[in-house]
């Protein structure tokens, strides 16, 4: 069961909230100003309650709220249920909800399809280039005493945010014993390319084309990361646990994956998954919380530009929304189709139509 509420901003629109079974989530409200009342309704900075309960982040324009810890959504609604308006989910969502249901499943992006798209759509987004300087910078103090350093990459793709982590970790002429692994040939070549330009003698990249489940590092590694990888493995919980399995006492298993907010609820809806459960931040918090493992979880946010889909949805536009929806978005039908591009419009930052909040949470968790 799934239900979802918005909370209303004047004229900034509704953004959903989407609330699991029978407790929350994850809130997506304007403006940020609501965050100290909801951070005293759920648990927080102030609220007497365990801080580590709720997790708050904020950007200039919205807040987003998520709880590994199951809240009952009673409590969230005892005493500012008045600054709420029970709405469901944004009107053009609503319909184009309706108008999929009405069809055939969206057909799957081939993988030469997804490659091309995922270009474009990178190309789109500055959140990338904020990710590979976070990951080369925060990652390699915390390796400080390893040296070779072993790294386990799982879906590397081309090696664009594993190439600038590589130099780092390799700085000073420490060793770097690198894996890649891809399942997809041509991403996994470029992998390879990628980080053998690098002309560092002290380190050796290896790439594996293959799945992670099949993956043996042969020695302990230091740290493993799922670099945006995790939503496509089949069981979340073996994923990780291999992970762990593969890592000396002490190593990093690092995800950068995204939360669960306006975008990712669009691909949650259209993406067809083929009998697959799509794994976000919240999902991947939820097993570290059920391990009893401690993360640290830092959002890095970026800002996806969706102007051309919105102007030329079936010419320049159209690999950013085949992507953002796993899916050719020209099988949607006309109405379906109209109202994708009014979803787009409705969750766009405020003043800058066309311009979506693009954040991934980096969750860090070393093994015991």
């Amino acid at each position: 069961m799934r239900r979802e509420v918005g909370v209303p901003v004047a004229s900034a629109g509704k953004l959903p909230v989407i609330l699991r079974g029978e407790g929350v989530e994850r809130l997506h409200f304007r403006p940020s100003g609501l965050t100290p009342m909801v951070e005293a309704a759920l648990g927080g900075v102030g609220s007497g309650h365990r801080p580590s309960q709720p997790r708050i982040s904020t950007t200039d324009s919205y807040a987003t709220v998520s709880s590994a810890t199951i809240v009952p959504f009673e409590r969230f609604l005892l005493g500012h249920w008045q600054q709420m308006t029970l709405i469901g989910l944004p009107v053009p969502l609503v319909g184009l909800r309706e108008s999929i249901l009405e069809q055939p499943a969206l057909p799957a992006l081939t993988n030469e399809r997804y490659a091309q798209t995922h270009a474009a759509y990178e190309a789109a987004s500055d959140q990338r280039p904020g990710l590979q300087k976070w990951l080369a910078t925060e990652l390699p103090p915390l390796l400080a005493d390893r040296d070779p350093v072993r790294v386990v990459g799982v879906g590397v793709g081309d090696g664009s945010v594993d190439a600038p982590l590589a130099a780092a970790l390799a700085a000073g002429g420490r060793r770097v014993r690198y894996t890649g692994v891809e399942p997809h040939a041509p991403s996994a070549a470029g992998f390879a390319e990628r980080l053998n330009s690098l002309g560092l003698q002290s380190l050796v990249p290896t790439v594996v084309i293959g799945d992670f489940a099949d993956h043996d590092v042969g020695h302990p590694a230091d740290l493993v990361h799922f670099v945006h990888s995790l939503y496509y493995v089949e069981k979340l919980s073996a994923a990780l646990d291999h992970a762990f399995s593969l890592l000396r006492s002490g190593g990093l298993l690092v995800a950068a994956v995204a939360p669960l907010e306006p975008l990712c609820v669009l691909t949650e809806l259209l993406c067809p998954w083929s009998g697959r459960t799509p794994w976000f931040a919240e999902d991947v918090h939820a097993e570290f919380d059920r391990r009893g493992v401690s993360v640290r979880t830092e959002t890095i946010v970026g800002r996806l530009d969706v102007r051309d889909a919105l102007v030329d949805p079936l010419g320049r536009g159209e690999a950013v929304l085949d992507f953002l929806i796993g899916a050719r978005s020209r099988a949607l039908e006309p109405v379906a189709h109209d109202r994708l591009l009014g979803y787009l419009r409705d969750i766009s930052l405020p003043g800058h139509p066309g311009v979506l909040p693009h954040p991934v949470d980096v969750i860090i968790a070393r093994k015991p």
